[in-house]
């Protein structure tokens, strides 16, 4: 199907008083990772002679220095000073440095580059060699996209060239209240106000969703980003009630729902008709297979004609469970505790299964409940404390979603 979806990337005035007032709402100025650091890097002095490298895969900062030709006892001096701010055990292929020698060939200044944006500047001084270290500066660029879906969601991001990692931010906003593998439909709107992290000219991620929509079949959803005390992005409704959920809305990406959840089935292996008290979901042996919430694990076997099996007890009110499964998720063991979005297992066919899927129940009190027609509780609202600040903010990124209807009306008004 030809996708037709319009997408936006502005840098108009609304987006930048919407920022602007976003960040003077939650009282944090500049992010850390976007600010000048204070720390002045020292100065290395210009010499004669110099290296340069980029580490590949199995090869440490020391082999590397060695093999460019430099004496081993002095670059263990110039590590030992570095390994006092940097694990030097935590060097990955793509970390680089650049050295100045003096003529004698020793070290004058040594530069090692950690990932994207932690710089390590060594250089002589009386004593020996001190250290020093550095960010490179994250800029953040906000960017509004919006579109229309003729097919899913990942298709209409990737159909036009943008990242699919943005659909997938907007999937984790609004995850708890739509399913965006069975729920979209043709025609359905989507909306977002997102940070692009930039570092020396090349994009680096995704950052935060400050604001999202999604319209499913005429019902509107929106989010709406504020911090919490620990500065982590959260996101909450017109009125100020979590989107999250205490339990995902769905265990694992699915091709389709092969069986719901009914009282009288007809069981394909044993010809005869039984309760099917979960859903159960097709999809690929081996596909990954998530735990709908925290919780602890009471149970990791075999379990009959559900072959491997994992059953979660997250509070006193509900479990969760997860049939015919492959394998098991890493220290997925009975009593040990496991996150939400946890991988607890693999899609597999053990058990009473004529073909890889999932059946996936879900007891509350202790009885098998439909897992699609569950209301799960939500999320803390916004702090009472903050609550003020928080509609503040959420006013002006409406209006960032919703400018383009805005100016219309406006227009309308106005007869113009």
């Amino acid at each position: 199907m030809t996708e037709r979806i319009t997408a936006t990337v502005t840098a108009w005035c609304v987006i930048t008083a919407l920022v602007t007032s976003l960040l003077l709402l939650q009282g944090c100025g500049t992010s850390d990772s976007g600010s000048e650091s204070s720390l002045e890097a020292p100065e290395i002095a210009q010499t004669p002679a110099g290296i340069a490298d980029t580490l590949s895969s199995g090869e440490s900062l020391y082999t590397s220095l060695v093999s460019s030709g430099l004496e081993a006892s002095h670059v263990v001096r110039v590590l030992d000073a570095l390994g006092k701010e940097v694990n030097l055990r935590s060097c990955k292929p793509g970390d680089s440095y650049t050295a100045d020698l003096d003529p004698d060939g020793s070290i004058a200044a040594l530069c090692y580059k950690k990932g994207l944006t932690k710089l390590f500047m060594v250089h002589r001084d009386s004593t020996g060699y001190a250290v020093a270290k550095d960010e490179i500066p994250i800029i953040v660029v906000t960017r509004r996209i919006e579109g229309v879906l003729e097919s899913s969601l990942w298709e209409a991001f990737t159909g036009i060239g943008e990242d699919p990692q943005i659909a997938l931010k907007l999937a984790d906003v609004l995850g708890w209240e739509i399913d965006f593998v069975t729920d979209p439909r043709v025609g359905d709107t989507f909306i977002m106000i997102f940070e692009e992290l930039y570092c020396e000219g090349r994009k680096i991620g995704i950052g935060d969703v400050i604001g999202a929509g999604y319209v499913n079949e005429g019902d509107e959803h929106l989010a709406f980003g504020y911090p919490d005390e620990d500065g982590k992005m959260q996101h909450y409704d017109l009125d100020g009630n979590s989107v999250k959920r205490v339990f995902l809305k769905s265990p694992l990406n699915y091709r389709r729902i092969s069986s719901y959840f009914t009282n009288r089935r007809f069981h394909p292996i044993l010809k005869r008709y039984r309760p099917h008290h979960g859903v159960d979901y097709a999809a690929p042996t081996g596909t990954p297979v998530v735990s709908i919430g925290d919780g602890r694990v009471v149970s990791a076997g075999w379990n009959g004609g559900m072959g491997k099996y994992v059953e979660i007890r997250h509070n006193h009110v509900y479990s969760s469970c997860y049939g015919h499964l492959s394998r098991y998720g890493k220290s997925v063991r009975k009593g040990n505790r496991v996150k939400q979005g946890q991988v607890v297992g693999y899609v597999g066919s053990t058990g009473l299964s004529t073909g890889p899927h999932l059946d996936f129940r879900v007891k509350r009190y202790g009885s098998y409940v439909n897992p699609l027609t569950i209301d799960y509780p939500r999320g803390e609202p916004i702090g009472e404390d903050v609550r003020e600040a928080y509609f503040a903010a959420r006013d002006v990124v409406l209006k960032g979603l919703r400018y383009k209807q805005v100016a219309a009306a406006s227009s309308t008004a106005s007869g113009s």
